[in-house]
């Protein structure tokens, strides 16, 4: 089963569906006829198996980075205040995320699985473009951008090829909640 996609409400992303989704051809990949993109797309208000995407502005990204550079000079980034920060970011852009979520840093390498458990969503705040891989559709998330995951439809997360895949996991539920624990 696929969702259908949609951007999040009070977002602006650039470029189209043809620049982000991709269709199953045989083994093969391809971006979506005009025509198939109506099964693709959320009409709104339509929320229930809709993929949302939003975007994580340039200046939180930035701050995520030298966060990350703090940590590895002098032991001293705090990512639970960035954490904190992305919370209140989504919850003013009206996509607050559960109560009970936990943000968490994710660095995937070739070959490396994310684990789908209690994920609410997913932000691609590295380099290169993030592809999410449903049954027979893919998301291309472009640095920054983030994904709110539907309920239910969790995506394989494509291993990357070079570069790793830089990801904030946002996960909510029982697992959010062992995840938190260990």
């Amino acid at each position: 089963m696929r969702p259908a996609f949609a951007i999040a409400a009070n977002f602006h992303l650039d470029g189209g569906w043809l620049d982000r989704l991709l269709v199953a051809e045989g083994a093969d990949w391809r971006a979506p006829r005009e025509a198939e993109l109506t099964g693709l797309v959320a009409e709104a208000p339509r929320t229930d198996g809709v993929a949302f995407l939003f975007v994580t502005p340039a200046h939180l990204r930035a701050r995520f980075w030298t966060m990350l550079s703090q940590q590895a000079a002098e032991g001293t980034g705090d990512f639970i205040a960035f954490a904190d920060d992305m919370r209140q970011l989504l919850v003013f852009k009206e996509l607050p995320p559960p109560e009970d979520a936990v943000f968490e840093l994710l660095v995937q390498n070739a070959g490396g699985q994310v684990d789908a458990t209690g994920l609410w969503a997913l932000v691609n705040l590295g380099e290169e473009p993030v592809v999410l891989d449903w049954t027979d559709v893919r998301l291309r998330l472009s640095p920054g951008e983030g994904c709110r995951i539907p309920a239910n439809l969790p995506p394989d997360t494509v291993p990357p090829t070079e570069e790793p895949n830089v990801l904030v996991a946002i996960r909510s539920g029982p697992a959010a909640q062992s995840l938190s624990s260990e």
